[in-house]
């Protein structure tokens, strides 16, 4: 009985300290660089338009993105329909045609980050560093027409920071001589998927008010949408008496 209560009081100490050290080692995810792509101000359309939004987004990651360039707009004085198809019965005025290509990339700094930067909790107050790179294409079209009257295309590179517990649990290398840590360091080199969909949520708002800008202005800049004399309301015509 006395070994037990000898082994249990030896063994909650270090418990706790593994506990504290697990439990503290997170980072919560940044985008170091998110404010380069936040548009400042911004403009409504000239005049309010009916836009749809085209798309062959499938994956999760690129239909938020998408979600957020559809709420902006209609921020922006415009009525969206998403997803648009051709002989879709809800008229618009403009067809935007949204492709999206993504690469998600790992640091080889991440090494040193786990390696030997678990002595000094490096995970936690720097995080392990990735890259979200989209490559975002728009085709501006009038409904019925192939041919695009104006179209862009947006890189965006997101520099990432975040650490979990799903890989800052190595950090239990405080209780070894360090293998676990140096192993994890080259593994940890690679995307963790798990960030993604943490991306998503916080670049939703900013990116697609970011799209949603560009698509505002190529339209407005066209002058073919907007307002005539006529469409303003409480104005007419002033015409001379016949004499």
């Amino acid at each position: 009985m006395k070994d037990v209560r000898k082994t249990s009081s030896f063994l909650t100490p270090w418990l706790c300290v593994g506990a504290l050290l697990l439990g503290g080692c997170t980072h919560e995810l940044t985008i170091e660089n998110l404010d380069t792509y936040r548009p400042f101000g911004g403009a409504n359309l000239d005049k309010p338009l009916r836009i749809g939004i085209a798309s062959d987004a499938y994956d999760p990651e690129h239909k938020r993105l998408l979600d957020g360039v559809a709420s902006a707009l209609s921020g922006y004085s415009a009525t969206v329909t998403m997803p648009y198809v051709p002989n879709n019965p809800k008229e618009v005025d403009v067809v935007a045609r949204i492709d999206i290509k993504t690469e998600h990339n790992g640091s080889g700094g991440n090494f040193w980050i786990n390696f030997p930067g678990f002595l000094v909790f490096a995970p936690a107050w720097h995080g392990y560093g990735y890259e979200v790179k989209h490559t975002i294409k728009c085709e501006l079209t009038k409904p019925g027409s192939k041919e695009a009257f104006d179209q862009f295309q947006l890189p965006v590179t997101l520099d990432i920071r975040h650490a979990a517990i799903n890989r800052t649990w190595t950090e239990v290398s405080w209780f070894e001589v360090g293998i676990i840590a140096l192993v994890g360091g080259f593994v940890f080199m690679d995307y963790d998927q798990s960030v993604t969909p943490l991306v998503s949520e916080k670049v939703e708002t900013p990116l697609g008010k970011y799209v949603a800008q560009e698509i505002v202005k190529r339209i407005n800049a066209t002058g073919k949408f907007a307002h005539r004399q006529d469409d303003l309301p409480g104005l007419a015509t002033l015409k001379s008496p016949t004499q």
